[in-house]
């Protein structure tokens, strides 16, 4: 029969031969001197040559220090390039390139074409054939058919009231299976819509 040996829990205090030898107070200490002395060593930073006091005081001067990247000519500006230098030639034509208002392209996008292509034969068509089957001949399989977009085909005939009955019992039915915070979130948005129109 195995024997089962039962180690008491003490705390790590109770265990001194796993503490180092300094005391708690002299580790926060030596913790703390040792942050400030990598803080005090990471600001140690010699500072920029150009940001050294120059040997005539009595002029201002304008210190530029561009950021370290690719060389490029527009990195100086113009007002430290010399009257002859190469440089200002580019200047100018970047310049008179970004007024030319021809040149960049549109903001907008472009409208689509409108289509005048239907005639009344074509819309009493599609008048016939939504009122003899509305579940067939949706909006969008008449807007293929005929070549138009379904905002169209809406204005053009509207739906039967057999149509409008079935998708308003297929809302109920997808409506019932709704839980309570979805019907919250639900009459919610609503109340937020009716606010819109009274500017809320």
């Amino acid at each position: 029969m195995a024997a089962f040996v039962t180690i008491s829990k003490r705390p790590i205090l109770g265990l001194p031969f796993l503490l180092p030898s300094c005391e708690p107070a002299t580790l926060e200490l030596r913790r703390a001197q040792s942050t400030y002395r990598r803080t005090k060593q990471r600001l140690r930073i010699k500072p920029d040559a150009s940001f050294g006091s120059s040997s005539n005081n009595t002029q201002a001067h304008i210190i530029h220090n561009p950021p370290s990247s690719a060389p490029s000519a527009y990195h100086t500006p113009l007002k430290f390039l010399p009257p002859n230098d190469v440089r200002r030639a580019l200047y100018s034509d970047a310049s008179s390139k970004s007024q030319n208002p021809e040149a960049l392209p549109s903001v907008f996008k472009t409208a689509p074409e409108r289509k005048y292509h239907l005639t009344r034969e074509d819309v009493a068509e599609i008048r016939k054939l939504r009122s003899s089957d509305p579940i067939l001949w949706s909006r969008w399989k008449l807007a293929k058919r005929f070549n138009c977009s379904p905002i169209f085909i809406a204005q053009a005939c509207e739906a039967s009231p057999q149509k409008k009955e079935i998708q308003r019992q297929v809302l109920e039915a997808v409506q019932s299976r709704w839980g309570k915070a979805r019907r919250m979130a639900r009459e919610d948005r609503q109340l937020r819509k009716e606010s819109w129109g009274r500017d809320e």
